[in-house]
């Protein structure tokens, strides 16, 4: 016979393990790797896809703090002008960020290597409601191994939820996760 502490244990891991069942976080806008190519001028070819929840939507019209985009941190050896995006989407590049904001500081604290490209895909059209999947994004780099990188996502929320919104800024958020990359240098 179990003693009631042990029963007590049970209980709460069994509970535990039905609220993973049921909640899953939402991923506002997750890019993930559709394909990894090998080119015949020795590039590698990353081609990208996101998937936007139903709990948020994109804008891309207006002031500061649209547009909303994701950032794929670290691309090592990218290959300029290899970029390519589906309509709506405008694509930059830098050496430090793009990284999700809001009220004037970082809400979400990526590893972004000085030196080291960062590609961020930024939402220029009418505001898009998830859910939705969007393809057609691809960039090459020089390196042909791969590691788990990082990302970074703002959207904005369809709801405000538990919050009292003072502005637009508010209903912004902003996600961080994992995407495959190109192997840094070194590692």
């Amino acid at each position: 016979m179990l003693s009631f502490s042990a029963l007590r244990r049970i209980g709460i891991a069994v509970a535990g393990l039905m609220l993973c069942a049921v909640a899953h976080p939402a991923s506002a806008i997750e890019p993930m790797v559709e394909k990894v190519t090998q080119e015949a001028d020795g590039t590698v070819t990353y081609y990208f896809k996101i998937k936007v929840d139903e709990t948020v939507h994109l804008e891309g019209q207006g002031a500061e703090p649209n547009p909303d985009f994701f950032t794929i941190f670290n691309f090592s050896g990218m290959v300029p002008g290899s970029e390519k995006q589906p309509a709506g989407w405008k694509f930059s590049t830098s050496t430090q960020g793009v990284t999700p904001y809001r009220g004037g500081r970082a809400v979400v604290s990526p590893v972004d290597i000085e030196g080291i490209p960062n590609l961020t895909w930024s939402w220029t059209g009418a505001p898009l409601r998830g859910p939705a999947e969007v393809s057609g994004f691809s960039v090459r780099t020089t390196v042909k191994e791969t590691m788990v990188g990082e990302y970074g996502s703002q959207v904005t929320r369809n709801t405000p939820g538990t919050l009292t919104p003072g502005g637009p800024a508010d209903l912004k958020e902003a996600r961080i996760g994992s995407v495959t990359t190109p192997k840094l240098p070194g590692k």
